[in-house]
């Protein structure tokens, strides 16, 4: 998870773990720590399956975070990881943005709950 919010990051958590008790969660403030915990973890044990990221983030916001994304990894490492990206509004032209970046599978409005987490899960695998 991507999300500068510490009650985001509690729930969303919490959600997951009701979806799969066994997933490792693992959060970052901003799209700056974001990425470099995957520079310093892209093996393939490790890698993320579901990156959740928030579009409004200080230090590096969630659209600066997939240009930088594009430029550090290859195509083969960027297929491996589904990206959501959260808007706090359903604004039509941030979603139009997110999905016409090829890294990105899906958007989802804030606040999410156990149901679209097991609703995306269920769409992306």
């Amino acid at each position: 998870m991507v999300d500068d919010d510490d009650t985001t990051n509690f729930l969303n958590k919490f959600f997951i773990k009701q979806v799969d008790s066994s997933v490792e969660v693992n959060v970052a403030l901003n799209g700056k720590e974001a990425l470099d915990f995957l520079v310093l973890n892209r093996k393939d044990d490790i890698l993320p399956c579901l990156l959740i990221l928030d579009t409004n983030m200080p230090v590096m916001d969630g659209w600066e975070f997939l240009t930088d994304f594009n430029k550090k990894f290859d195509a083969d490492f960027r297929q491996k990881v589904t990206i959501v990206m959260l808007t706090s509004l359903d604004i039509e032209h941030a979603v139009k943005k997110a999905l016409d970046d090829p890294n990105v599978s899906d958007t989802e409005q804030k606040p999410l709950s156990d149901l679209k987490f097991r609703a995306l899960i269920n769409k992306h695998f």
